[in-house]
């Protein structure tokens, strides 16, 4: 069965998973937390996704790598991680999202979301999102080439590395449900 994972922090609240602008009524103090995260990128937060017809920060970002194998990628080419990378990871079936609104954004390509202050988009190509099919859905076994890629110019430039550029996520639309699933360390 394919999994789509998602870090959850340590003071995680509740059995559902919920977006960015959601977590301002619900937890303020969390919200406040993971907004400073956007800093250079805010615009990002209120981007129209494809198929959805609502905001970045309206969707909840599921990646289809497990993090664990970002962390060894690191590990290997001497990549320093964030505190991010050391969060609880919930695997979650991809039925649980199956009849719910979602996208699966390919992140191929360089953009403000990547490379906040740099010259770069301002907004992701529209082809790389389409509808989400739960019976299509592909989880990733491996680290992309681009996210490599990627982690290796970071470090040649002394820059920190963003967590997952490059890496296929699964975006849904409102909160995803994860009772009963295990929080585990990575």
């Amino acid at each position: 069965m394919p999994f789509a994972y998602h870090l959850c922090s340590d003071d995680f609240r509740g059995t559902s998973l919920l977006p960015l602008n959601a977590l301002r009524a619900a937890h303020p103090d969390v919200y406040d937390r993971e907004r400073s995260k956007w800093a250079g990128r805010e615009s990002v937060l209120q981007w129209q996704v494809p198929h959805l017809g609502v905001a970045w920060g309206d969707t909840v970002n599921l990646a289809a790598l497990d993090p664990v194998h970002l962390i060894h990628a690191r590990k290997r080419l001497g990549v320093p991680y964030s505190r991010l990378l050391e969060r609880r990871v919930v695997r979650i079936p991809v039925q649980r999202i199956a009849q719910q609104p979602a996208v699966v954004y390919d992140s191929r390509s360089h953009w403000l979301n990547s490379r906040p202050g740099e010259k770069v988009r301002s907004t992701p190509p529209q082809d790389e999102f389409t509808p989400f099919d739960a019976g299509t859905y592909q989880e990733l076994l491996e680290t992309p080439q681009l996210h490599l890629e990627y982690l290796s110019e970071q470090l040649a430039a002394g820059q920190p590395a963003l967590g997952f550029v490059f890496v296929r996520h699964v975006l849904v639309a409102g909160p995803v449900d994860i009772s009963g699933l295990p929080l585990d360390r990575l």
